[in-house]
């Protein structure tokens, strides 16, 4: 109804203005003529402003004259004026629907004035229409940019409000130490303590390897606040690891996780508490070493340059042994990172991290003594971190991290009561090879090599191991 009071509106007005034009002065006829005449030249020549500067005064007296209307149509979707193009294009699809390809523009029009819904209109009737090819071709390529506007529309939308994202990993992969000992665990023991395990202290298996399989799952909710870049944020993880052989270092770690995240220009900061539990299978004998840990982190993420990023970060944990309360601490953690990504193919980044731990023990002696049936686990902890990446095709990333710690006890005796050994020492290096490879979208296949080696002047704590496994994720969002 809207559209056919329009159309007699606008036919009305086009009545009045040929009416007025056979009363009109001759020789102004001819000067309009004249005019538009010249109007159409300068569109051929694709001086599109100077048509509109000519064409413009005339709209009172001429508008309703098709070629008038057409021709002031076309030279204001040209010259940057869309709003006063759509006006001029509407009376003459509402007269004569055919006419030249004036819905053609009229559809342009509306794209460049931002509405898509009449635009696509336009485009979708001309394509009923069996256009030529060139006008086909030019109706698809408007339709596909509003597709592309809407689904980005679409997706802002979506942003503003809580939404989901996570991913589900397995894996399979093998251990070559799995208790993470040293392979002859009774005499480090013997090395470490002066004598042998207690009878009733079962032994901890050594110098075992096997297969595991793994399970890795991540949830986070997110509530957009109304700056953009700004959430809250409720996260679990999931990661549990079987073995073949050996259930008894079956493992699961479950983390839950809560906080907000605020974007400033390039810069990120970001704040959040956690709850981590550790279960180990473990048999009636013991062997478990199951923990929990709360936590509370703030960390900022700065970008100095489009390609350079420097962060910072505060972290206090409160590490809780169940079957050995001994060895709670409570934790500081503080650490910087930079990471540089060249202007080169593939996107090569560069990643050095550095952070010192600082763990006090919860029940603190006074004067630690090797006689004392109890520990003191104070200690610092300093390391450094390189990571590099490189993409050698589009679908694929090669990584490799290369990471060194040193722990030095703040007490003497802290660790198996070592009569000869008062502050123990350790040195630990990772080496981590891998591939990141995503031959679908929100698919990842990732290969691993990693080998871990400490050193520590208490024999009892030295090990080395490698893991080499083979990952597949599945992204949602």
């Amino acid at each position: 109804m809207r559209n056919l009071v329009q159309q007699i509106i606008v036919g009305c007005l086009g009545l009045s203005m040929a009416l007025s034009g056979f009363a009109a002065d001759p020789a102004n006829v001819g000067k309009v003529a004249t005019q538009l005449s010249k109007a159409q030249d300068l569109i051929q020549a694709r001086k599109f402003k100077e048509a509109y500067k000519l064409l413009q005064p005339l709209e009172f007296e001429q508008a309703g004259n098709l070629q008038y209307d057409y021709l002031l149509g076309v030279s204001a979707a040209n010259a940057g004026k869309p709003d006063r193009a759509t006006i001029a294009l509407e009376r003459v699809v509402a007269t004569n629907p055919g006419y030249g390809d004036a819905r053609q523009w009229l559809g342009i029009a509306y794209f460049q004035s931002g509405d898509m819904q009449r635009s696509k209109k336009e485009f979708n009737t001309l394509l009923a229409q069996r256009p030529s090819a060139q006008v086909k071709a030019t109706a698809t390529q408007y339709l596909a940019a509003i597709k592309q506007q809407e689904d980005a529309n679409g997706l802002a939308a979506k942003k503003s409000q809580p939404y989901l994202l996570g991913n589900v990993e397995l894996g399979y992969g093998h251990d070559s130490s799995i208790a993470t000992v040293p392979d002859a665990y009774s005499s480090a023991y013997i090395a470490s303590i002066g004598q042998a395990p207690p009878p009733d202290k079962p032994t901890i298996p050594s110098n075992i390897s096997d297969n595991f399989a793994q399970l890795n799952l991540n949830v986070e909710g997110r509530v957009p606040f109304s700056t953009v870049g700004t959430y809250s944020f409720l996260s679990v993880d999931s990661n549990s690891r079987a073995y073949n052989s050996h259930s008894m270092m079956n493992s699961q770690t479950f983390n839950l996780k809560g906080g907000v995240s605020v974007t400033s220009g390039g810069d990120t900061y970001r704040f959040d508490v956690a709850r981590r539990g550790y279960r180990q299978e473990g048999t009636e004998a013991g062997y478990t070493n199951n923990s929990s840990q709360n936590s509370v982190t703030g960390d900022a993420r700065l970008m100095m340059t489009e390609r350079d990023y420097w962060a910072f970060s505060l972290q206090y944990n409160t590490p809780r042994y169940s079957s050995s309360p001994d060895q709670d601490t409570n934790q500081t953690v503080l650490g910087t990172n930079y990471m540089h990504i060249f202007a080169r193919e593939g996107s090569p980044l560069v990643y050095f991290g550095l952070n010192h731990t600082r763990d006090k023990a919860v029940r603190e002696l006074a004067n630690p003594s090797p006689l004392v049936a109890s520990t003191d686990v104070s200690r610092n902890t300093n390391a450094i971190v390189f990571y590099t990446q490189y993409s050698f095709i589009k679908e694929a990333d090669v990584t490799a991290m290369w990471m060194k710690s040193s722990r030095r006890d703040s007490k003497p005796y802290a660790r198996a009561y070592v009569a000869e050994l008062d502050y123990g020492k350790d040195d630990m290096r990772v080496i981590m090879l891998g591939v990141n490879w995503r031959p679908a979208p929100n698919w990842i296949v990732h290969p691993q090599w990693m080998n871990i080696k400490n050193d520590s002047n208490i024999p009892l704590y030295g090990f080395n191991k490698t893991e080499i496994s083979l990952n597949i994720k599945r992204e949602f969002n």
